[in-house]
């Protein structure tokens, strides 16, 4: 009877412990704010790399006229090249029509290309040849670098950025936290 009580203390003392481990182990995944909540960075995954930075992010926009467009910028070099080179300031750009179905204009830089095979879509921000920037309202498909998409309808983009007259784009970039 003796060595059972003890068997069975000594599982749920190995039990409780585990249950300590992994609360204190996942404890610096928790990312909660407010009264009484646990908020300690910085977190890692499991490759040590840090998570839920509070470092600022940058949006990205474009205006043509009175129209502002906010881009989701892809996750490559050419697209942090590109916000490093505009960060501090606006970009005109002067965009003539190409093909029926883009705006080009030339960059006052090259910056390094990923170029990759696909098929742009309306509203596709592409870097072409390392110092060309075009935005599609149509399709094309090439090797090119995408840098983004414009956060609006086929419409909108068509509205702002089709037809054969020049227009003079002004890339911008604000942070937010």
């Amino acid at each position: 009877m003796k060595n059972g009580l003890i068997i069975a203390l000594t599982a749920i003392l190995v039990i409780i412990i585990a249950f300590i481990a992994v609360f204190v182990y996942n404890r610096k995944y928790l990312i909660m704010d407010g009264p009484g909540m646990v908020n300690e960075g910085p977190w890692t995954d499991e490759n040590g790399e840090e998570v839920g930075s509070m470092e600022p992010v940058p949006i990205v926009q474009v205006s043509v006229g009175d129209k502002f467009f906010s881009i989701n910028l892809e996750s490559n070099s050419s697209a942090d090249a590109f916000v490093e080179k505009i960060k501090s300031g606006t970009l005109e750009i002067e965009m003539s029509d190409y093909g029926g179905f883009e705006k080009v204009g030339n960059l006052p830089w090259a910056i390094t290309t990923n170029d990759k095979e696909i098929t742009t879509r309306p509203g596709d921000l592409i870097l072409y040849e390392g110092n060309k920037i075009t935005i599609y309202y149509g399709e094309n498909t090439y090797k090119f670098t995408k840098l983004g998409r414009l956060n609006a309808d086929e419409e909108e983009i068509k509205e702002a950025f089709g037809g054969a007259d020049d227009i003079t784009a002004v890339f911008s970039v604000e942070w937010t936290e």
